[in-house]
């Protein structure tokens, strides 16, 4: 497994962040799900296939990134639901049949647990086939894909897709598999999420372009004070380097981008009006001082003030 691989599958796998990317991918925000009541699944698949008129079986096997069992209420009454994530780095162009596979396989295992813990010896014929009665129910299973590349998203998101041209008919009958793609660099707009998700997915969304990168960070006095997971990926995704971390072990990403600036000026990328986004404006910079996000010094630096000077306008706008 690659660094990126187990960055995103670590960060993913906390509770508090696992709920909180759900309840924006799903519920719009929206606190359904309680990262409290979150249950770790195994995430390997193991399923024994019997093969036709013979008495061997074929073993399938497949390990999952993330699978948790989560509580969701309907109606008043509480259920079940498996909710799976697969990280990629990298486009995947056979991800429907991966998700379809993965689907199945973990929805085999709930049928093969249910006849496991029953005792079968007086079932129907029916029952005795498969294990599994007319009342039984399986847990609803959900896989969201989040790709983490920088290139957009050009792979296929159903099986249907995958195959050559057919009549309506064959179509019809023709099972489909979507995936539930979350690609971050295709976003136009981030979800409602509570936690560090918000502050990483909107700064990987603009990695492409330097200016809107940078003004991003600018504009959004969160980006003052980065836990070091969120900072690690950022790192590892974008081409910014990590400061040194304050006395509380946070990362300022205002400081880290500064090598991005100095590079977009020596290339002349940063000129006019981008120059003006990228050093931010001196309003957004009066309402970091006032709001005690940002002590003077740094705000007039960045303003390419001196501090007198700074403090003037300050004294104006408070005036």
């Amino acid at each position: 497994m690659g660094r990126r691989d187990k960055l995103t599958k670590n960060y993913m796998r906390n509770p508090e962040k696992f709920a909180d990317f759900f309840n924006g991918f799903i519920y719009d925000g929206q606190e359904v799900i309680n990262w409290k009541d979150l249950q770790e699944v195994d995430p390997t698949s193991l399923i024994n296939i019997p093969l036709v008129n013979s008495k061997k079986s074929l073993t399938v096997q497949k390990i999952r990134d993330i699978i948790k069992s989560a509580i969701v209420m309907k109606d008043g009454e509480k259920y079940l639901v498996l909710l799976g994530i697969e990280n990629q780095s990298d486009i995947h162009y056979a991800m429907p049949v991966r998700t379809m596979l993965y689907n199945a396989l973990t929805y085999a295992e709930q049928v093969e647990l249910i006849s496991r813990n029953r005792d079968n010896q007086n079932a129907d014929s029916a029952t005795f086939l498969s294990g599994f009665t007319k009342s039984d129910r399986l847990k609803p299973v959900v896989t969201v894909t989040i790709y983490w590349g920088a290139d957009s998203w050009d792979g296929p998101t159903s099986l249907k897709e995958m195959m050559e041209p057919m009549d309506d008919k064959i179509a019809s009958l023709v099972d489909d598999c979507n995936i539930n793609l979350f690609s971050i660099i295709d976003l136009d707009e981030v979800p409602e999420f509570r936690t560090r998700l918000r502050e990483l997915f909107m700064l990987l969304s603009k990695r492409n372009n330097d200016v809107e990168l940078i003004e991003t960070v600018y504009k959004d006095a969160a980006f003052l004070k980065i836990d070091r997971e969120t900072a690690e990926i950022i790192g590892e995704f974008t081409d910014i380097r990590l400061t040194k971390k304050d006395k509380e072990g946070q990362y300022n990403m205002c400081k880290a981008v500064e090598d991005i600036i100095a590079k977009g000026k020596a290339e002349g990328r940063v000129e006019g009006k981008a120059e003006g986004k990228i050093e931010g404006t001196i309003d957004t910079l009066v309402s970091l001082v006032r709001d005690g996000l940002l002590d003077i010094e740094e705000a007039a630096k960045r303003a390419k003030l001196n501090i007198k000077e700074f403090e003037e306008i300050v004294n104006s706008v408070d005036n």
